[in-house]
């Protein structure tokens, strides 16, 4: 009994060791489904999730739940595009959830948020209208201003995820599981 316990602390510890520092891969995560999303980008554009991604070997979402998340998801955003921007094989979204702005406010919302973000990102801007409660569960959403990113398969179930700001040992892990689903797919 003593070794179960000794076994499952340090499970624990290392997986708040690897949260603090940005490399949070969480065992609730795989296998975890994202939810459907019937929208329009930014681009005018209109894009289903997870149906958008059968193609892909990989789909990289970015979600930012409030206002004070948009710093974090714009830095990530930023790294993303860098390698990703024109894949053949890697989708990438960002995704501002506004569900919960009520509908008064929301146009001005999104305004703001278009009106701040590079016309040349608004084809991956998804912004998410409904179900905010079934992405928060699948991000295991805890902190408001945090970015939350998500690696997901043709499928769209979870295979990896992480959420704060970016670090270069998160965005090495978020590449490395990105360049490992390309590998299986290319086989």
């Amino acid at each position: 009994m003593a070794m179960g316990v000794k076994s499952s602390l340090r499970c624990h510890l290392l997986f708040a060791l690897l949260a603090v520092n940005g490399l949070a891969v969480t065992d609730h995560a795989a296998g975890a489904r994202i939810p459907e999303v019937h929208g329009t980008s930014f681009a005018n554009q209109a894009v289903s999730l997870p149906a958008q991604l059968q193609d892909k070997a990989a789909g990289i979402l970015v979600l930012g739940f409030s206002r004070g998340s948009r710093e974090a998801v714009t830095d990530w955003a930023q790294k993303i595009a860098g390698d990703y921007r024109s894949s053949e094989v890697v989708a990438f979204y960002e995704l501002p959830v506004v569900a919960s702005v009520p509908s008064l406010l929301r146009g001005l919302v999104l305004r703001s948020i278009k009106s701040s973000t590079p016309e040349r990102a608004y084809q991956r801007i998804l912004p998410i209208t409904s179900n905010e409660e079934g992405w928060r569960e699948v991000v295991h959403y805890g902190a408001a201003d945090d970015a939350y990113l998500l690696i997901v398969d043709g499928q769209g179930n979870v295979v990896w995820q992480t959420q704060g700001q970016p670090t270069d040992a998160a965005y090495a892990a978020l590449k490395q599981q990105v360049e490992g689903l390309a590998g299986k797919s290319a086989r």
